[in-house]
């Protein structure tokens, strides 16, 4: 599955860097780009999205 999200709460490229770690790390994802200019984020892979939107649970992000 392949699946874009809206990200809030990134204004500089150490934002993308925290949010791709973060998004990354959710079990079943096997990729993940994160774009400042678009403010989103691709996710592919076999993943819950509850898990990967808690991914970002204590940062200033979310994903919509």
């Amino acid at each position: 599955m392949e699946k874009t999200y809206a990200v809030e709460g990134m204004k500089c490229d150490g934002y993308v860097k925290t949010v791709t770690e973060k998004l990354s790390g959710v079990s079943g994802v096997t990729d993940a780009h994160v774009s400042l200019d678009n403010n989103n984020a691709t996710v592919t892979g076999d993943f819950d999205e509850v898990e990967l939107k808690n991914s970002l649970e204590g940062t200033h992000y979310s994903i919509k």
